[in-house]
């Protein structure tokens, strides 16, 4: 490998500090009783040679800094040149998903702009006559469930502002009714409130301040039954990527069934068979669902992919944010008439809906229509062909609609809220107050009366309650998700089949220098110092590499912990548990892996004892690294911070382990970092269980401190041959190297603290799971 040190940038820099500190003047003068093989050597000279900064025979010259500055200079250039060749000529292209449509920037709201609803306008309508006619024909899910009227009185939401102590109302006093067998759409301008009201509603705001009242069948909600009779899709949904369709869908149903609705998983597996027919997901059924780099599902196959996880649950109600946002027109009718047949089946849909063609529009039962500052200025039926939406503005002033005109937009236009250049120069008169129209109109009056109705005729027998939090018990939630995410970690290919190769090369790379050695029956201390060195370094190395490279898989864990938690699926102790049994397995299989290659090629000791009291040590290194990389993430929000924690905890290892600053040389505060230091620890427990009993011999260095510790004089321990040499074992030069710190003795001392260490790591990961929620709300 010595082609690879003079190719190494950092051993030119590192050589030309050393030479540059040692070559100086503080350093140029000479030793008395120097050996013969030194002759007028400075002492900076000496330090250079006992560090084996020598070459042909003599050390480096002053001279080889500047060479340094010859080699690194050229070198910089050399990659800024290589950069920007790669930066005009290579592109890397990101994967489009399997059978992906032409479908706008998923930033863009607007679903279909006017030319295309002109020219698809002929071919939509036929399709949705074809649906009316034979939309019901297709399998329905026959699953018993409760169909709910959900109502809403006087709901407000006041928030702190960010940058004053001002208190926002974001809604004001917002009611309505959400019926079974229809679907209501929330709309209203950008900032109005839409998404708001709906969280509210379905209980997945957890700050600010809620008022008001909401009930299911004239029943108060109770939050605890609300979660398990209601689903919730988000706009932008994400599924885990390394699962199927079908699992994804299946692993909803068995965590949100009770098992009193099926004799057997036959049964779940026919009930989320029927759910992928009615979301048309038949030909994906067996595709992973893959992200937008690696391919998978399209964003309108996963936008349905997530409304069939909900539907898994059988849920009474179904909440969905802007289910066609992002959707071509073709593909959002698809996602509506999955949404109308679900509907159909006795089900109360509600979506909020940002600028929808005419075809999607028309396939709502009801609308609640806000405007900013949360206020609602029309909730009620649409009729046929919007006939009562437009109908109900007109007859309060607002201009026509035009012949052809989507009602949609028309609306929103006249309510002050433009979404077309048209209608600019309208909007900037003033608007009439439709929300106190609203409150004085006959639809404000039945709506209220609908709901005082609801309250007075409570039937009990449509009371939806549930004994307990979660549908299916402790055991089998927790092996239900230990073997998710199992399966998750097998099909992380980018995880864990990268770490076991890297593992492998790093410890080829590391042990094979010493190939050449095959165990020596005499070191030189050089020799022995950079073993001890280059087993420092290997478990540094890989547990750098293992705690960054767990963020990124544990962040998107984490995330899909959130939306299952909020759906009332699991809690934070199965997740945490199962992140314990996913990982281990890879654990002790890579640091296996890495043990086998590195301990044999470096020519340690081929003992049982000594080679698992390595593995050990090193699978609890592994460990402690991975684990707490899981912890940061779960403590954090972003990850940006989570690699700042892993920085500083990786900083300490480096830093406080035994190797950089030796243990004799803490004193005072600082020696409070090496005793809290895990990297301390296994270090110790690494070279006393290989080199603590070890009688192969050691040659001291003239002036070193084994040279010292041996209390050698020049005149001592001469050879044959005429030769001073002052020689040692082993055991002898590491009680020497660690100032007598690192002894046999602390071997289960070490283990003990490296499992509290390891529990400590995992109960961090749980208190993060419990207390804290990063997803937006």
């Amino acid at each position: 490998y010595i082609w690879l040190y003079w190719w190494n940038p950092l051993a030119w820099a590192y050589r030309a500090l050393l030479v540059n500190e040692f070559r100086s003047e503080k350093y140029n003068y000479y030793l008395s009783d120097l050996p013969t093989q030194f002759g007028n050597a400075t002492y900076g000279e000496i330090i250079l040679h006992s560090k084996g900064f020598y070459y042909n025979g003599g050390t480096y010259g002053q001279e080889w800094v500047g060479y340094s500055f010859a080699y690194l200079i050229p070198f910089i250039i050399f990659c800024l040149f290589v950069s920007t060749l790669c930066l005009k000529y290579v592109r890397v292209e990101k994967a489009s998903g399997d059978g992906v449509k032409a479908v706008k920037s998923l930033k863009q709201e607007n679903t279909l702009n006017e030319e295309e609803e002109e020219s698809h306008g002929e071919e939509m309508s036929t399709e949705i006559d074809n649906f009316k006619q034979n939309g019901t024909r297709r399998k329905s899910i026959n699953l018993p469930f409760v169909p709910v009227d959900l109502s809403f009185e006087k709901i407000c939401y006041t928030v702190k502002a960010s940058t004053s102590g001002e208190q926002l109302k974001l809604l004001n006093e917002v009611s309505g009714v959400l019926q079974s067998r229809r679907m209501c759409a929330l709309m209203g301008s950008s900032g109005a409130g839409k998404t708001t009201l709906m969280d509210v509603i379905a209980l997945r705001k957890t700050s600010g301040t809620i008022t008001g009242e909401v009930r299911l069948n004239g029943h108060p909600q109770e939050p605890q039954s609300f979660r398990r009779c209601s689903g919730y899709v988000e706009q932008f949904d994400v599924q885990s990527p390394e699962l199927t369709v079908r699992e994804t869908i299946t692993f909803s149903a068995n965590m949100r069934l009770s098992a009193s609705n099926f004799a057997s998983q036959e049964d779940i597996d026919k009930f989320v068979g029927d759910i992928i027919a009615v979301l048309e997901l038949e030909p994906e059924e067996h595709m992973l669902v893959g992200t937008m780099e690696t391919g998978g599902l399209s964003f309108e196959q996963k936008k349905r992919l997530s409304i069939a996880v909900e539907l898994a649950a059988s849920p009474s109600v179904l909440f969905l944010d802007e289910p066609t946002s992002g959707l071509d027109s073709r593909a959002a009718l698809v996602v509506m008439r999955s949404l109308r047949r679900i509907c159909d089946t006795g089900r109360t849909i509600c979506a909020t809906i940002h600028q929808p063609s005419l075809a999607v529009f028309e396939m709502f039962d009801d609308l609640l229509l806000l405007k900013k500052g949360g206020e609602a200025v029309y909730f009620g039926e649409l009729g046929i062909g919007s006939d009562k939406l437009i109908d109900y503005f007109e007859s309060r002033g607002a201009k026509p609609i035009n012949h052809g005109e989507n009602p949609g937009t028309w609306m929103l236009n006249v309510i002050g809220a433009p979404v077309s250049k048209g209608s600019v120069t309208s909007s900037m008169s003033k608007s009439p107050d439709y929300a106190l129209m609203y409150t004085q109109s006959k639809e404000y009056a039945t709506t209220h009366a609908l709901i005082t109705d609801l309250k007075n005729n409570i039937d009990e027998s449509r009371k939806i309650a549930y004994d307990s939090e979660f549908p299916t018990t402790f055991t089998r939630r927790n092996m239900l998700v230990n073997d998710r995410l199992v399966l998750i970690y097998w099909r992380s290919p980018t995880y864990n089949l990268s770490r076991l190769m890297l593992s492998l090369g790093i410890a080829f790379i590391l042990g094979s220098v010493f190939i050449r050695y095959d165990r020596p029956e005499t070191f030189e201390e050089m020799q022995l110092s950079s073993a001890i060195s280059t087993i420092f370094i290997s478990f540094i190395i890989i547990g750098v590499l293992s705690i960054t490279s767990v963020l990124p898989v544990m962040l998107s864990i984490r995330d899909m912990f959130y939306r299952h938690r909020a759906a009332g699926m699991l809690n934070h102790t199965s997740l945490a548990m199962a992140l314990g049994v996913a990982e281990k397995r890879f654990i002790l299989l890579s640091s296996m892996l890495f043990t086998i290659v590195f301990y044999f090629t470096m020519g340690l000791e081929p003992s049982a004892r000594k080679f698992f009291a390595f593995w050990g040590f090193f699978t609890f290194n592994l460990a402690i690294y991975s684990y707490f990389g899981q912890a940061f993430m779960c403590l954090v929000r972003g990850m940006a911070t989570a690699q700042i924690l892993c920085s500083v905890f990786i900083g300490i290892n480096n830093f406080f382990s035994g190797l950089i600053v030796r243990p004799q040389y803490l004193t005072g505060f600082w020696q409070v970092t090496y005793w809290i230091t895990p990297g301390h620890y296994v270090f110790e427990g690494l070279v006393v269980t290989q080199f603590s009993d070890d009688e192969r011999l050691v040659e001291a260095y003239f002036g070193s401190e084994f040279f010292q510790y041996m209390n050698c004089t020049l005149l001592q321990n001469t050879s044959d041959d005429g030769s001073r040499q002052c020689v040692g074992y082993v055991r002898q030069y590491v009680d020497s190297f660690f100032g007598g710190r690192f002894t046999r003795d602390h071997v289960p001392q070490d283990l003990v603290i490296l499992g509290l260490y390891l529990t400590f790591a995992r109960v961090l990961t749980y208190f993060a799971l419990k207390k804290f929620n990063y997803a937006s709300n």
